[in-house]
C-alpha cells in the first residue's frame, strides 16, 4: 500500500498551499492560523525552512518533515555550521502505520547525507502527540542536553559529536502596569499561530492597561532574546500551545 504514495522535496511555494497536514485531517479550527503558518513557510522556503511531503495517489498531502540548516534554523540553541536541524514531522493518524515516516525521514536523511551534513538535530518532547523523543532514541538519536519537557537529540552522520548549547533567555520578569505583552510569531506551528491570534483581540479588551509588542522571529530576535517564539506576559512566559479565550484573558489578569 506504500507504493501508493511518493515522497517529494518542497521546492517551490506552491508546494506549500497544502502544507501544515497536521492541521487538515479534520476541518481546523485554525483557518487563519493555518493560513499564516502557510504564507510565512513559502515566503521563506529554502532560508528558515525546507522540507519533504508525503503525498496519497491523488495528490494530497498527508505527511510533512520540515528542518533548516543550522545556520539559518529558528531554534534556541547555538548549533556549528553543516548541521541538519528537524523542526517539525507529522503523518495524518489514518495512515501512520503504513511505514511513512520511515519513507519520509529516509529521504531526508539521504538527502543530508549528499549535502556532507554532519549530523541531524532535533528537541523532542515528552508528549506523544509533539514529537516523543523516544520514537527518535528507536532511529539512532541520542539525547545531547535534556530540560526537562524537552530534549535535544542528535544523529551523527559524518560526525560523531555536535556542539550545541540553549542560548541564554534575555527576557526579563517586572511587574505593574501597563501590562507587556511580547509575542515572537514564527508561525512554524499552527497551534501557536492560533494562540497568538487570539491574543491581540483579548488584549484590546483591557485597553491602555495593556500594551502589545510583536516581532517575526529572526535570527536577530533569536540573539536578541534567546527563544525561539512564544508570548511572554511581563516577561514571564505563558500561554503555550492553543488555548481559549477565557485562559488568555486569566493569564493577562494575573499581571494587573
Amino acid at each position: 500500500m506504500t507504493g501508493e504514495f511518493r515522497v517529494e522535496r518542497v521546492q517551490r511555494a506552491e508546494d506549500l498551499e497544502q502544507g501544515f497536514c497536521c492541521m487538515t485531517e479534520i476541518p481546523t479550527p485554525w483557518p487563519a492560523a493555518l493560513r499564516v503558518c502557510r504564507v510565512w513557510a513559502s515566503q521563506n522556503l529554502g532560508r528558515h525552512i525546507e522540507g519533504y511531503h508525503a503525498r496519497d495517489a491523488v495528490g494530497k498531502v498527508v505527511g510533512q518533515l520540515y528542518y533548516a540548516l543550522s545556520e539559518q534554523a529558528l531554534v534556541p540553541y547555538e548549533i556549528e555550521p553543516g548541521v541538519a536541524v528537524m523542526y517539525c514531522e507529522w503523518i495524518q493518524r489514518r495512515y501512520q502505520t503504513l511505514g511513512l515516516a520511515r519513507r519520509l525521514f529516509s529521504a531526508f536523511e539521504a538527502d543530508m547525507q549528499e549535502r556532507n551534513c554532519k549530523g541531524i538535530l532535533l528537541e523532542g518532547t515528552d508528549q506523544e502527540a509533539q514529537m516523543h523523543y523516544r520514537h527518535y532514541l528507536a532511529r539512532g538519536f541520542e539525547i545531547i542536553h535534556d530540560s526537562g519537557h524537552r530534549k535535544l537529540l542528535y544523529r551523527p552522520l559524518s560526525q560523531p559529536r555536535v556542539q550545541a548549547r540553549p542560548l541564554e533567555v534575555h527576557v526579563k520578569p517586572r511587574s505593574g502596569e501597563p501590562v507587556e505583552i511580547l509575542i515572537l510569531s514564527g508561525y512554524l506551528c499552527p497551534s501557536e499561530a492560533s494562540t497568538q491570534l487570539l491574543l491581540r483581540e483579548v488584549a484590546q479588551e483591557f485597553g491602555r492597561r495593556v500594551v502589545v509588542h510583536e516581532e517575526s522571529l529572526s535570527p536577530e530576535t533569536l540573539r536578541r532574546y534567546g527563544v525561539a517564539g512564544g508570548v511572554f506576559i511581563n516577561g514571564r512566559q505563558k500561554l503555550s500551545g492553543a488555548t481559549t479565550e477565557e485562559a488568555i484573558r486569566q493569564a493577562i489578569i494575573e499581571e494587573l
